[in-house]
């Protein structure tokens, strides 16, 4: 007896426990047992256990409401109660479908004061059976919570095949909803922000599909409205660049567009102002965070400056690859993205020049009349970029001075405060063009925050430097101290970025092959360039990222440079 009874307290013990994060009657098998069914106000809802609506097994759930209108009137079908337990994540699934393209409402949501939600998103079904997934981004230990599915507008919606799991990471869905506005306004919220904002789903503006959204705004004076995307995730150390197409009625209206936290302090992660034409324009801006945020960012969020009439239309997000790159890094349009410092008392000047390209059209010459009290005191730095964890970069460029034995630095380091190095270099000139290359790594990804080159002038006289370029650790430097600069220039590729095809120009038909290499360094491609003065190769099959071109002069001399797949 005694045996018996510790046997079943046993059982009865684990299945309670068990009951704790588990959800019952997940696919109603066993009729409505275990489920919740109300309706508020004047809203009417039936629910009804048969075989018909049954993803699978035997029985499934049809809602059948009317008279919604939340979030006063609203129907809703709660589970039973559940657990999160500490440490743990928990991933909310469902089989489901409706009548139309009709929005609920799911949250988990504690069952006393305060009524927090674990997770709260309102997702449109389709007229077909589709898994749903939702995420607890929580791991605090909480109890007492119900799933909740509440309908927001009338309609038909069947039911199957809940689950309720822990898991111990999270996945992330980075995603703009209804993007296209196909499914009109769905996913999307409006606010006054002390302003006037009204939005329609617009069958007779768009710029792609059948319908877009228009915003007409008024009293922006008092206050910029907002219109913004779905709550989403965002990675760590991710760069995107968020694209949308847009015009106003009659031109020349701003907005401002950023990626931000969805609640407060409402962090900015991209931002960026644009003044929108009159004509339908696609305009994108970039978005990166230094940690992984759930269920909690907006990826676009419009602000109106102006009071005017936009349309929106298309707005999707792209994720672009980490790597490292120059800005201008051949000078062939000015110093605009390349940082220049003049202080400490040093009397110096900075340009692009035609007169000594090493290769292309233009250098950038740096004329130094006197130097300052510190090494620092004279830089040109390249543009901000990126680095990925434990990669080795070799980064080379060409240099020649007025004079040989003419000092420079050359540095890699953080963009801010510490300002680390991860690279620090001492070098000289000669009076020809010289490559200079040093490699570099870093134990951890590093977004938006780099400086792959800065050069610190030591010495009174003139500085030309040329085809700053980032390589992967194979690279070789050239050991061709001088090239004539005719030969170079008759050489050229475009476009840069490319999409599926680049074109090469031989021009003198000095270049006997080309070699097109990964940033691992393997080799992709080799064409022959003999008795050629133009070639196409086509570069679709590529993925996107930067790709290095070795060029072989009949003399043997080597040219190398880089583009970038779009």
């Amino acid at each position: 007896m005694k045996k018996f009874l510790i046997i079943l307290l046993s059982f009865s013990f684990n299945s309670f426990i068990a009951q704790s994060d588990t959800l019952c009657n997940p696919s109603f098998e066993d009729s409505l047992n275990n489920w919740g069914t109300f309706c508020n106000g004047s809203s009417v809802g039936t629910y009804t256990i048969n075989n018909s609506s049954a993803y699978s097994g035997n029985f499934g759930l049809e809602m059948n409401v009317s008279s919604i209108s939340p979030p006063s009137n609203t129907c809703a079908l709660t589970s039973c109660s559940l657990d999160l337990q500490q440490g743990k994540f928990y991933m909310i699934s469902f089989w489901a479908k409706s009548n139309s393209f009709n929005d609920v409402l799911v949250v988990l949501q504690r069952t006393s004061a305060p009524f927090t939600n674990y997770i709260d998103k309102t997702l449109t079904l389709t007229t077909s059976w589709k898994k749903y997934e939702l995420y607890t981004s929580d791991s605090n230990s909480v109890s007492n919570l119900k799933i909740k599915i509440k309908p927001q507008v009338d309609g038909v919606y069947t039911f199957d095949d809940f689950n309720f799991i822990p898991i111990t990471t999270l996945p992330t869905n980075v995603e703009i909803c209804n993007g296209d506005f196909e499914n009109g306004l769905s996913n999307w919220s409006n606010s006054n922000n002390n302003g006037n904002i009204s939005v329609f789903s617009d069958s007779t503006n768009f710029q792609n599909g059948n319908y877009g959204a228009k915003i007409v705004v008024s009293n922006s004076n008092n206050g910029q409205p907002i219109f913004s995307s779905c709550k989403s995730d965002i990675n760590k150390n991710k760069k995107y660049k968020i694209h949308f197409w847009a015009k106003s009625l009659f031109g020349g209206d701003q907005m401002i567009v950023t990626s931000s936290l969805g609640s407060s302090p409402f962090t900015n992660y991209g931002m960026e102002t644009f003044t929108i034409s009159n004509n339908w324009s696609e305009y994108t801006f970039l978005t990166e965070s230094d940690s992984t945020i759930y269920a909690n960012v907006r990826l676009a969020k419009f602000k109106f400056l102006n009071d005017a009439t936009y349309f929106i239309d298309n707005v999707w997000i792209e994720e672009l690859p980490i790597q490292p790159y120059f800005c201008d890094g051949d000078f062939e349009t000015d110093l605009s993205n390349w940082t220049q410092t003049i202080n400490n008392g040093a009397i110096a000047s900075m340009s692009v020049t035609p007169s000594q390209a090493q290769n292309g059209f233009q250098s950038a010459m740096v004329l130094i009349n006197t130097v300052g009290t510190s090494p620092g005191s004279i830089q040109l730095t390249s543009c901000k970029t990126d680095i990925v964890k434990d990669s080795i970069y070799t980064v080379s460029f060409w240099m020649k001075g007025s004079a040989n034995n003419m000092s420079f630095n050359a540095i890699s380091s953080l963009a801010s405060p510490p300002y680390t190095s991860f690279a620090s270099n001492s070098f000289s000139t000669t009076n020809n063009w010289k490559e200079y290359c040093y490699s570099f790594s870093h134990d951890s990804t590093i977004i938006g925050n780099i400086r792959l080159l800065k050069i610190q002038f030591l010495d009174v006289g003139t500085f030309y430097l040329d085809d700053a370029t980032i390589n992967s650790s194979d690279y070789i430097c050239s050991s061709i101290s001088s090239i004539n600069n005719t030969a170079n220039k008759s050489f050229k590729f475009f476009p840069n970025p490319v999409t599926n095809t680049l074109n090469i120009n031989n021009l003198n038909n000095e270049f006997s092959y080309v070699v097109i290499r990964d940033f691992n360094g393997k080799e992709i491609q080799q064409s022959s360039l003999l008795n050629k003065n133009k070639t196409s190769i086509s570069t679709v099959y590529l993925s996107k990222g930067m790709y290095f071109l070795k060029m072989m002069k009949l003399n043997g001399e080597i040219y190398n440079s880089n583009f970038i797949k779009n």
